[in-house]
């Protein structure tokens, strides 16, 4: 048994495994230090989707939420984001903080997408959607946005997994799918894109995380909502503005507001499916 010697040797044990790092120049087979050991989940998305990736922004109904340019121009963003606002009403904001205005909004409900028109040239560049709508669970995905309480420029990345797929009751009672993600989307990321981590392309768009209430907390909420007392709050918005509320309101505001704290680390996501159909709907190429 031939025995090695080896001289000037650093030795780290992690988990049970012996690294060897060779000093001197006796040593064939070396490690070097730079060796890269861990995996750049941004990929080479990471440029195009700081670029493409907008802040909604709609602060008469102090509500935020993402979205990301389109190559017709137009961008997609989840309809729940602007639901009930005028196109007056909505700011999109670049990560490089420049703001645009909106000419037109569509909305499709059942789907939970829109198309938002903005009223100049972004010169942002388009995330490609996926020319594929079969993807295997455990499917490492990545999306790009603008959590809620999130005051940066550039949107926040994570990354997560496809976990399975679900159907989801619309509010006119049809049933559609959505992809399951073990990701932590949050208030706000609604309307990012969801990335193939591994092709760089956009899958499906972020819908809400998974945060359910029994029907009856439900509509103790909204009973809360609804109730006026004499005892008064008030209240001031992002853009400024005051507005009134009663001893119950506030309760049911903060009791939502810790609501939308709780994050169980899953979500949904819009398929490419219902994306690619939608656009069509509007006679837009995907």
């Amino acid at each position: 048994m031939k025995r090695l010697i080896i001289s000037n040797v650093w030795t780290i044990s992690i988990l049970g495994s012996l690294v060897i790092f060779f000093g001197g120049t006796a040593a064939q087979d070396r490690i070097a230090p730079s060796s890269q050991m861990t995996t750049d989940l941004a990929r080479h998305t990471a440029n195009i989707a700081i670029a493409s990736v907008f802040r909604i922004f709609i602060p008469a109904k102090n509500r935020s939420g993402t979205a990301f340019v389109h190559k017709s121009g137009r961008m997609i963003t989840a309809s729940h984001v602007i639901e009930g606002c005028s196109s007056q009403e909505v700011t999109l904001i670049s990560s490089r903080g420049e703001k645009f205005g909106v000419k037109k909004i569509v909305i499709d409900q059942d789907r939970d997408l829109a198309l938002v028109t903005p009223d100049g040239k972004t010169n942002a560049p388009s995330l490609q959607l996926s020319s594929t709508d079969k993807f295997a669970i455990g499917l490492q995905v990545s999306s790009w946005g603008y959590p809620a309480g999130y005051k940066g420029q550039k949107p926040l990345f994570m990354s997560g997994y496809l976990s399975g797929i679900d159907m989801v009751e619309s509010r006119d009672g049809k049933n559609t799918a959505r992809w399951v993600v073990n990701a932590a989307f949050n208030n706000g990321n609604s309307g990012g894109p969801l990335v193939d981590i591994e092709m760089g392309e956009v899958i499906g768009v972020v819908s809400s995380k998974l945060a359910p209430l029994p029907k009856d907390v439900e509509s103790a909420l909204t009973a809360l909502k609804n109730q006026k007392s004499k005892f008064v709050f008030e209240r001031k918005l992002h853009d400024g503005t005051r507005v009134t509320m009663s001893e119950a309101q506030v309760i049911e505001f903060v009791l939502e507001y810790l609501r939308s704290q709780t994050q169980l680390v899953i979500g949904y996501a819009v398929t490419i499916v219902d994306l690619k159909n939608f656009l069509g709907s509007q006679g837009i190429a995907p």
